[in-house]
């Protein structure tokens, strides 16, 4: 299709959510549109970036739009595009005059980073953009609640996996249980009320199991403590390669637990580990933050557990146990999960491309 697209994405080489997607889009469409990848970083002088964070607000977003916005439409030559998308607000603030869509994942527009002069911009980036794009209705609720636009512009598109890595590695069978977590070590993942929840199903339940771990993080030292305590079988994988993950970790489990917290600075945009984990028949405990509503079908591909009650968590992980094979969790897991195909989804973006490019 004619017309050339550019994907401005922060932080191109790093693996976060917003990254993954990106490039998960781009490798299925880069054979139908002209794509081109742009690696977006921040790199106003420290100076600046103090001004911008403490002078007045209107001041600050006038001096923007008018001066350091030309530091970045300099650096990143994007003229020649028919189309932009850009992979988070913040980049579009210096292309407002641009025919561009732009992504929110959520956590960008939480109430306690809309400071000065980002509410002011980013009220202009909404506005102008031709297709808002928002991965849950948690953010689409954040963008409704905080900013005034065009609600026929925003489209909501989830995240996607590639389900057929995932479901392509076969089951390991072990001799018992195995309860796992996947996750960066930080305090909204919650993996230490997920052991104090392990041990209350081993001491009440006296559930036969094992646990596995992995990853890595700010709470490293505090969970690795807290796992000496305990009164069960415990296996810490530290951080894993994406083979690893796939061949190695998710086939060796039975149940995946990750309910997450919801913190005044931190929240989970959606959860892709939950399908990672779904794309092989495994089940999970999650909770209803941010949005991984979303992400988790109650009944179908996992449960929610109260997040700040270890008791709680450990109930539902023994009556995800329980009622496994009744609710057939092999299957509808894995029929959850595949809707969320980068194949699928990127047709989204796919509609979105062709019907702005006319």
């Amino acid at each position: 299709m004619a017309g050339r697209i550019i994907y401005v994405v922060p932080n191109l080489h790093e693996n976060g959510g917003i990254q993954e997607l990106a490039k998960a889009i781009y490798s299925e469409l880069k054979d139908e549109f002209d794509l081109e990848l742009v690696n977006w970083t921040n790199d106003l002088d420290i100076s600046i970036k103090a001004f911008l964070k403490f002078a007045p607000s209107n001041a600050s977003s006038y001096l923007y739009k008018t001066y350091f916005s030309n530091h970045f439409r300099s650096k990143y030559n994007i003229d020649s595009s028919d189309l932009i998308h850009f992979w988070h607000i913040e980049p579009a603030m210096a292309f407002l005059d641009k025919k561009y869509i732009v992504s929110c994942l959520g956590m960008e527009v939480l109430p306690v980073y809309l400071k000065k002069y980002r509410k002011i911009m980013y009220q202009k980036v909404l506005k102008n953009a031709s297709v808002v794009h928002v991965i849950s209705r948690y953010t689409e609720d954040l963008i409704k609640s905080q900013f005034d636009y065009n609600e026929d512009k925003l489209k909501l598109i989830p995240p996607c996996i590639n389900y057929s890595k995932f479901n392509n590695s076969r089951k390991i069978k072990t001799d018992r249980i195995v309860i796992g977590t996947l996750t960066r070590f930080n305090k909204r993942k919650n993996v230490v009320n997920i052991i104090k929840s392990l041990n209350i199903l081993k001491s009440n339940y006296n559930l036969d199991f094992e646990y596995y771990l992995a990853g890595d993080g700010l709470e490293r030292t505090a969970i690795l403590k807290e796992l000496k305590n305990t009164n069960f079988e415990w296996h810490y994988f530290g951080a894993l390669s994406e083979t690893e993950k796939i061949n190695k970790f998710y086939p060796l489990l039975d149940i995946f637990v990750m309910p997450t917290l919801e913190l005044p600075g931190d929240v989970e945009g959606f959860g892709i580990v939950y399908l990672e984990a779904n794309s092989y028949g495994i089940p999970v405990v999650a909770s209803r933050s941010g949005g991984v509503t979303d992400a988790v079908k109650e009944g179908v591909s996992g449960i929610f557990a109260d997040p700040t009650d270890p008791n709680d968590i450990a109930l539902k992980i023994y009556e995800l146990i329980l009622n496994s094979n009744d609710n057939n969790y092999p299957e509808s897991t894995k029929r959850w999960a595949i809707q969320f195909d980068a194949k699928n989804i990127s047709r989204n973006f796919a509609n979105i491309y062709g019907e702005l490019l006319k």
